[in-house]
């Protein structure tokens, strides 16, 4: 009896230290894609309400995407995918393949499965603007429920893009069509009126040379309130 329970004993323990312990028990995840189509919008290479946008993994699992906001982002969330698997993917126009040195390649996390393209590019250089306006709010000078921030500078012909409320105040847009190397001017304006804008009164705009890949710049309104 003694020697069945000892066998018994290693043969539980040989058991479980050849058992896979990193895979959880829930082991696919769902992953969001979104692609960023201004640019080939604007250049008449996609033709919104025309042309139909296809998600591709592993070049025979294909996915319709769509723009439910009409912000020219496409996005959809395909199911039932392995944690910890890497996969191959492609974005295609009307079942022609985008055209890039290397393919699109991820790995299924555990958590926070997004991944945010621009067609076309795989390291596309970008500008994510983030603008501070509380102590603006706090001032009386902008009231969030009725007015708007924007960005004018030379990537837009100072015509101006508007920025979108992120959280606490905090304002944000991204500007994808530049290049590395170039020497931007800029500045944040209140309701596009450039007699409500940072620095008033002539004072310089601000500046940055842009850097390949993502370039992440936060600033208070008018260097105001910042720490």
């Amino acid at each position: 009896m003694r020697n069945i329970f000892l066998f018994m004993s290693v043969f539980m323990v040989y058991s479980c230290s050849e058992m896979n312990n990193d895979t959880p028990y829930d082991s696919t995840r769902d992953v969001t894609f979104t692609v960023d189509m201004q640019q080939v919008i604007l250049d008449n290479i996609f033709d919104i309400g025309v042309d139909s946008l296809k998600l591709i993994i592993d070049s025979n699992n294909t996915y319709d995407m769509v723009d439910n906001d009409n912000d020219n982002i496409y996005m959809c969330t395909v199911s039932n995918l392995i944690f910890g698997q890497n996969y191959s993917y492609n974005y295609s126009i009307n079942d022609s393949i985008e055209n890039l040195d290397s393919e699109r390649l991820f790995t299924v996390n555990n958590e926070d499965n997004i991944i945010e393209d621009f067609y076309n590019e795989l390291n596309p250089t970008l500008i994510k603007f983030f603008v501070n306006m509380s102590y603006q709010v706090s001032q009386g000078n902008f009231n969030p429920s009725i007015q708007y921030v924007d960005v004018a500078g030379t990537f837009n012909d100072w015509s101006g893009t508007q920025l979108e409320l992120l959280d606490d105040d905090i304002y944000t847009a991204v500007i994808s069509d530049i290049n590395p190397g170039d020497q931007i001017e800029f500045k944040f304006r209140i309701d596009g009126d450039w007699d409500n804008s940072e620095f008033p009164g002539g004072y310089s705009n601000r500046m940055y040379e842009v850097v390949q890949g993502e370039n992440i710049l936060e600033f208070w309104y008018n260097d105001e309130g910042g720490i």
